[in-house]
């Protein structure tokens, strides 16, 4: 296909801010979509119980199978991802005793996604996050704005990431975790029960070791002495619950 396009063709089919193709994602509004009341464009094949609330302009792609979840405006679900799903825990499984799974905006969930219901707090995704594939998030855990979980990426039930924490391929934080703002995991880093993830910092290896700070986050949000100190005392807040 692209042979047949010159130079001046393919870049008008993309944002080149964004770097998304404009036209390939229309071409997904075809026969095997229908599109609510709401704009929410919604695959023949998707699966959504009739407790699911679903905001607008959301993109329900192909096989996926949502179960009591609230999702808000202008989300993304790929092909086969699995929302609100019953958490992986022996006792609550078998009362048929969960929650529900929160999502906010703007959010990209691509193959495979797995995000289970929670047990005592509800399982909570924010806003503007990624979520690539086969990424797991375990029941009762709180995903706030801007993460980035990479291929294969799990977190285990009842974990906090914090404001835009990067979870790199194959990295794994154990239940409990608290995962620090604007942190990051490189690739097959294993958060263990004892690692404390700080914010602003970059960690490798298993268990988790500290490596250097994240400059490159701090640069690119222009983030000052105060607003790091304002994260570093949000996240011994969120330690001193446990």
């Amino acid at each position: 296909m692209f042979e047949e396009m010159n130079e001046t063709e393919i870049n008008s089919n993309f944002d080149m801010e964004e770097g998304i193709s404009t036209k390939f994602t229309r071409d997904y509004a075809n026969e095997n979509f229908r599109q609510d009341g709401n704009g929410n464009l919604i695959h023949k094949t998707a699966t959504i119980s009739h407790n699911v609330m679903l905001g607008k302009n959301n993109y329900i792609g192909a096989n996926c199978y949502l179960v009591d979840c609230v999702v808000g405006d202008d989300n993304r679900f790929e092909a086969f991802c699995s929302i609100g799903t019953p958490p992986e825990f022996k006792s609550h499984f078998a009362e048929g005793d969960w929650g529900i799974v929160f999502i906010g905006d703007n959010n990209v969930f691509r193959e495979f996604v797995t995000i289970n219901a929670g047990t005592k707090h509800n399982t909570t995704i924010g806003n503007n996050s990624w979520f690539l594939k086969g990424s797991h998030v375990g029941h009762d855990s709180l995903i706030m704005d801007k993460c980035t979980l990479s291929c294969n990426a799990l977190v285990g039930g009842h974990s906090i990431l914090m404001e835009g924490v990067n979870m790199g391929l194959g990295s794994i934080c154990h239940q409990f975790s608290i995962l620090g703002s604007y942190s990051m995991l490189g690739m097959g880093t294993i958060v263990v029960k004892k690692s404390q993830i700080k914010p602003f910092n970059i960690y490798v290896g298993n268990p988790a070791i500290y490596l250097k700070p994240n400059h490159i986050a701090v640069e690119r949000n222009n983030f000052n002495a105060d607003d790091i100190k304002k994260y570093q005392e949000l996240y011994e807040d969120f330690k001193n619950r446990k």
